[in-house]
């Protein structure tokens, strides 16, 4: 199996893990909140998406040459990384902005749910 295909498999699973949780707390939430269950979860699923894919578009632009070249030089520290770190760093990224694409297009279907 290749690496793709292992950060697609962990992404659906991670999506539905979170999606799991958040049932919950659109449940809680929803006592506190005079709109119905379907929408809070829908804003919730929204921000966490959001959420997700910046952290992986951050996880994806810590392992680019010219920014640790930058930290390098801003902390005088020499910072080695090898090919394997390299990928698995950006299969770590692609994951959890996968995460957050599939998550927002739960809160895309739960929005066109609730018209």
């Amino acid at each position: 199996m290749g690496r793709n295909t292992r950060a697609a498999i962990a992404s659906v699973k991670g999506a539905g893990v979170v999606t799991a949780i958040d049932v919950g707390v659109a449940g809680v939430a929803t006592f506190f909140v005079t709109a119905g269950f379907l929408p809070v979860l829908g804003l919730v699923l929204l921000i966490e998406s959001a959420a997700l894919m910046l952290l992986g578009g951050a996880l994806s632009f810590g392992g680019q040459p010219s920014t640790r070249r930058l930290t390098s030089l801003l902390t005088r520290t020499n910072i080695e990384v090898s090919k394997s770190q390299l990928e698995d760093v950006e299969a770590k990224a692609a994951t959890v902005a996968l995460v957050g694409v599939f998550l927002f297009l739960e809160s895309l279907a739960l929005a066109a749910a609730t018209l």
